[in-house]
């Protein structure tokens, strides 16, 4: 075993998966080149997770993907809607073709129109192992140093950085590395997680499942009746099919039971072939497993996403059941929120202060949709559909019961606007701004903490004034800018100003209720920092 030279890069990234492969393009927008390593030879061969919410597409439109995936995914995009039944022929048999147009997101169907305006995308199906190919290439194409079949085998942490020591799984040749900052993206069971003995909260493990890929051409039998989950409700063989492309790849999460002595082992192809077609109620449907994965489904999320130099995204901080569809989302948008915060300290703009914001901004999130996402599992680990619209976080359900009508209508369209994935949440804010109180019909607003609204700048509806953020510090500016401009010259962070014309001026008022002479800096990862008309305060936003 041969061990080569020391080599010093500004962020490690451990963990090549979805969440991982988002950090290194997030950071790369910023300018920074980090390195990542992956254990396995290549990206994800199992669909895992089936799609991005709204705000995740919003993030890889800024990146230039967001249409390739939707591209990669298409053949999943009408799979809507959850089936019960003994088997799914019988969960079908009821259901009539549609002669309609096929959704490909929720936010499509009528009635929800309000939502749809809120953003410039809407969200996508697409399966992981179809997305980080994308992801990939794109990575690699901006300068990404990616290996792959490489492990971090150990790390250690100071106040100047991080020392890690990578193996290539080949050859067993070591390399020692130093970084100044590494991101664990090892997933739920994640190495460095558990080495640093992070404090944790959920109820931790619910139930366990043997995730079934499987093979059977059911193209037919689903056409215009495409749906997302059926649930096989039978104690002996329980479970629930996902659809995974509409066609011949299908997915069989089988409730097991290691408490009572059972092993993956037990469950021999041919048993297993037996329970598929059953689950499925046609017989004599030819059919092959492709991979059979034993799963704990979890609900767990650390306390604290850092640790010195040391952070955490995606399910290495916070692991989720499936359901709600918040997992690899949280992790994407963890990734992003992280990237432009360690630009700014790497780059010298901002003191190493600001990086204690990301566990402030982010872990009350991912806990939040950790619990959110146990709350709709029952007791043997399925899905509580009939609640997924209502079901508050642990601890609000009765007093949600006993509200108003009213209270319960607007608690059930902040779920359902959490479910679509529209970041109508807020961050915490430091700084005094001058804001107007937001309209009972708004829920963006312009408001420090909340994302930037969102409204088109054609009449094409092609360019949002979103778009035009590019991961920058950007200053829009109500009325003249050149005030502005000679305050932001005597700064050392870039910041663009955007003048909003008079073509844009008037939604622009009424997206924002921002006045005349009034500007609105936004971070770069599309939250209002602040709002007012005198100078901005600098040396609060970036501590």
């Amino acid at each position: 075993m041969k061990t080569t030279n020391k080599l010093h890069v500004p962020v490690l990234i451990a963990g090549g998966g979805i969440t991982g492969l988002s950090a290194a393009l997030f950071l790369l927008q910023q300018g920074i080149r980090p390195l990542l390593v992956e254990r396995h030879q290549g990206t994800s061969i199992h669909p895992r997770a089936r799609g991005f919410d709204i705000r995740t597409m919003e993030l890889f439109r800024e990146l230039g993907i967001s249409e390739a995936i939707r591209e990669a995914g298409k053949a999943l995009g009408p799979a809507w809607g959850i089936l019960r039944g003994n088997n799914l022929a019988e969960a079908l048999a009821p259901i009539k073709p549609r002669e309609s147009g096929k959704i490909t997101y929720p936010s499509q169907l009528k009635g929800l129109e309000h939502m749809a305006k809120l953003s410039p995308e809407s969200g996508a199906r697409c399966t992981q192992d179809l997305a980080e190919p994308v992801l990939r290439a794109a990575a690699e194409a901006r300068g990404a140093d990616l290996r792959f079949h490489t492990e971090m085998i150990d790390y250690t942490q100071d106040h100047n950085g991080i020392t890690a020591i990578l193996k290539k799984r080949e050859t067993g040749e070591t390399t020692t590395i130093t970084a100044d900052y590494l991101i664990a993206a090892d997933g739920a069971n994640s190495p460095v997680r558990k080495k640093l003995n992070l404090p944790v909260s959920g109820p931790g493990v619910l139930s366990y499942f043997l995730n079934i890929y499987f093979e059977a051409d059911m193209a037919t039998l689903v056409r215009d009746r495409e749906f997302s989950l059926c649930i096989i409700d039978r104690p002996d063989i329980l479970g629930f099919i996902s659809a995974i492309n509409n066609s011949d790849r299908w997915v069989y999460q089988l409730r097991y039971y290691p408490n009572k002595g059972e092993t993956a082992a037990d469950y021999t192809e041919d048993r297993l072939l037996e329970i598929l077609r059953s689950a499925l109620g046609i017989p004599q449907l030819p059919m092959r497993i492709l991979s059979v994965l034993p799963w704990e489904m979890t609900a767990r999320a650390t306390d604290t996403m850092q640790n010195g130099r040391i952070f955490l995204i995606g399910d290495a901080a916070h692991t989720m059941t499936p359901y709600g569809g918040k997992g690899a989302n949280t992790g994407i948008q963890d990734a992003q929120n992280l990237a432009w915060k360690l630009a700014a300290v790497l780059k010298g703009h901002a003191i190493s202060g600001l990086l204690d914001s990301f566990t402030t901004e982010r872990q009350p999130i991912g806990l939040a949709n950790t619990l959110r996402s146990a709350t709709l599992a029952d007791e043997r680990g399925m899905l509580k559909e009939e609640e997924i619209m209502l079901r508050q976080p642990t601890g609000q359900m009765q007093s949600w019961q006993h509200s108003k009508p009213e209270e319960q209508e607007a608690a059930a369209s902040r779920q359902l606007r959490n479910l679509l994935g529209i970041p109508d949440y807020q961050y915490p804010v430091a700084i005094p701004s001058s804001a107007p109180e937001m309209p009972a019909d708004k829920v963006l607003y312009g408001l420090p903490g909340t994302r930037m609204p969102h409204f088109w700048l054609d009449e094409a509806h092609t360019k949002s004034i979103l778009d035009t953020i590019k991961g920058q510090f950007t200053l829009f500016v109500n009325g003249t800018h050149s005030y502005w401009q000679e305050l932001l010259a005597k700064q050392h962070i870039p910041v663009q100003v955007f003048p909003l014309e008079e073509d844009n001026l008037a939604q622009w008022e009424e997206a924002t209720g921002a006045a005349p002479g009034e500007a609105l800096l936004v971070r770069p990862d599309g939250f209002v920092a602040w709002r007012g008309t005198t100078a901005v305060p600098w040396e609060v936003l970036l501590s």
